[in-house]
């Protein structure tokens, strides 16, 4: 079944491309503390044909021999692209930081972030991000596609994070369902294209301490493109199921507390000698 889905997906995509939409492209960064504090950034990014005198190429396409035509995507949201920036200041939860839209050459960025002050914080943040989705509840989901992280040791801790891609993307759902719902033109896409379709998983990153795990969207040459055998060549996406980070470092807060603990003792010895003394 997986394999079937793949493939429609796929062809959906070629479609869409040759449609010349091409869908925003989502960013997820989160930097960690090894005491479980940290931020998450999510990242839209979508290419604005209103801001490009020239044809936008086809990521897809960059040599201009698969005939995907050029990128058209303001007419497929209702009042141009920056439209999707006042969606997400008027839907975003009150714990979510939108930051201003950025403008770089033909690209549009959306940001939103929530800083967390432990694992706690950022497991319920996370819960009501899923539970804003119409479709699905954090509930619906396994043990093991929910986030964890782990400590083990004393003076030299290591620490461990995990989450399930299914779970980051259960995360932007209600963004991406919203959008679609209330602001998405189908156009000529209609009856090819689904919410599905309009933004993809293209880059994740986490950062936890001194050490850093990401996978970050790529032209790769040597892909299968999908919708012709003469051809190869497409953008790659993030395609791990799920994300693991450990990181190593000393426990700080418990070696000062022993050192302490040890220089009130001795002074108490100190004290105690001193007194027997006199």
């Amino acid at each position: 079944m997986k394999k079937r889905i793949s493939l429609l997906s796929l062809v959906l995509l070629a479609v869409f491309t040759m449609a010349g939409c091409w869908n925003g492209e989502i960013l997820v960064d989160t930097t960690m503390e090894m005491d479980g504090s940290g931020e998450r950034i999510y990242q839209l990014r979508v290419m604005d044909d209103t801001l490009s005198e020239d044809p936008i190429l086809n990521p897809d396409d960059p040599d201009q021999n698969k005939g995907t035509g050029p990128v058209i995507n303001d007419q497929h949201i209702e009042g141009g692209l920056p439209a999707i920036q006042t969606w997400l200041e008027e839907n975003a939860p009150e714990f979510m930081t939108v930051h201003d839209m950025e403008t770089e050459g033909y690209m549009r960025y959306y940001t939103l972030s929530f800083t967390f002050d432990d694992f706690d914080d950022f497991l319920d943040k996370m819960e009501q991000l899923v539970n804003l989705s119409p479709l699905m509840n954090w509930d619906d989901f396994d043990a093991e596609e929910l986030p964890t992280f782990e400590c083990e040791g004393a003076f030299s801790q290591t620490c461990t994070f995990t989450e399930s891609r299914i779970i980051v993307e259960a995360s932007l759902d209600w963004a991406i369902d919203g959008i679609w719902n209330d602001i998405y033109e189908e156009a000529n896409l209609a009856g090819f294209v689904g919410k599905g379709d309009i933004a993809t998983l293209a880059d994740y990153r986490v950062e936890l301490h001194d050490e850093m795990y990401e996978e970050l969207a790529h032209y790769d040459p040597e892909a299968e493109y999908p919708s012709s055998d003469d051809y190869d060549g497409r953008m790659v996406y993030v395609s791990s199921e799920s994300f693991t980070l450990s990181a190593e470092a000393t426990n700080t807060g418990l070696l000062v507390g022993v050192i302490a603990g040890v220089i009130v003792v001795l002074g108490g010895i100190v004290a105690f000698v001193l007194v027997k003394k006199s």
